[in-house]
């Protein structure tokens, strides 16, 4: 008996939500396949990786709503963070998207506002494919090929398998917020994070003046967001620092720049809601880039200087174990403490 390939995913997705890898694991994670009772360490493993699928999708949420709203709008269709993979898993809606790329490429052409020749690309695919059928990976991966001739790396491309099956979703919401960045160069309307990336770069290629001394976050008190001043970025970023215990690491520097465990970073407001950080050629939610980048020990070291009073020389600092496991990150969200 052939079961359709949508059931079969659903059933892999009921899986990996219960905590299993296999079928014949049953329907307890603290079991194992011949249902003997798991040991405690392989069900604090399960644990963790449970909750560290629940960070990674909190952090996600932002850039999937963001997305979802730039396809509906600009393919006039019903697409929520929801329904997001099950209403692009054929592959379709993709490569709609890349048509009218293409289309406002040619436009750029011809009115010359664009110079260099165009990928010379035919995309072919079926409106009628099915969720999880051959058709459905056929056009996803007619989509990608679109994508790397008009320029797209493959490290920014997700693998096939990674949207039919719903089994990468972040690596399928970077290949899209890429897409976009292609489609802005042509003329199309982009994402609300696209608008922001642009801001930032316009900012950056203005000539600074000498910024004032980064002032630390304990230096006043934490205004409380409230309803008058969710809006207000910086009192947000405070907020959430003090919640994270790191605001002795968190800086301001100016107007959406922070200087954070040493590293300059730009923050942005996506929609008056998230609190976004520029990381890379990406975004990552602040409360997410300072859990998993917030140093377990820091210690401040003094390099004497020769001939200079004992209370005089140059400072630094010394991070321990800078960067914290993920395990370790969803064991301190489930109370533990190491």
């Amino acid at each position: 008996m052939i079961m359709d390939g949508k059931k079969i995913r659903n059933n892999m997705t009921t899986m990996r939500e219960a905590g299993l890898s296999r079928p014949e694991a049953g329907l307890d994670p603290r079991l194992t396949a011949n249902g003997a009772p798991k040991a405690p360490k392989e069900v604090e493993e399960c644990h963790v990786s449970q909750k560290l699928a629940v960070l990674q999708e909190e952090s996600l949420k932002p850039i999937k709503e963001d997305l979802a709203e730039w396809i509906a709008r600009t393919l006039g269709i019903e697409i929520t963070t929801d329904n997001f993979l099950e209403i692009l898993d054929n592959g379709v809606h993709l490569c709609n998207l890349a048509k009218i790329i293409q289309g406002k490429a040619e436009e750029c052409v011809m009115d010359g506002s664009y110079t260099e020749p165009l990928p010379k690309v035919s995309l072919k695919y079926r409106n009628n494919a099915t969720s999880g059928s051959w058709f459905a990976r056929d056009n996803t991966a007619n989509f990608l090929k679109w994508c790397k001739a008009f320029g797209m790396a493959d490290d920014q491309m997700f693998e096939t398998e990674y949207l039919v099956s719903h089994t990468g979703e972040k690596s399928v919401l970077m290949t899209i917020l890429e897409l976009a960045r292609i489609g802005y160069k042509f003329g199309l309307d982009p994402p609300n994070l696209i608008r922001m990336e642009k801001e930032i770069e316009k900012e950056e290629e203005v000539v600074e003046v000498k910024p004032a001394k980064p002032s630390g976050l304990d230096a006043e008190v934490i205004p409380i967001a409230t309803a008058e001043n969710i809006f207000d970025l910086d009192a947000e970023v405070r907020r959430i620092a003090f919640l994270c215990k790191c605001h002795d690491h968190v800086k301001k520097l100016g107007d959406g720049k922070y200087l954070i465990f040493g590293k300059v970073v730009q923050i942005r407001f996506l929609k008056n809601r998230h609190l976004m950080v520029r990381v890379g050629g990406g975004w990552d939610t602040l409360e997410n880039y300072l859990i998993h980048h917030r140093p377990v020990e820091v210690f401040e070291h003094k390099r004497l200087v020769p001939g200079e009073p004992h209370d005089v020389g140059n400072k630094y600092l010394y991070f321990k174990s800078k960067y914290k496991s993920h395990a370790q990150v969803a064991s301190e969200h489930n109370g533990h403490v190491h």
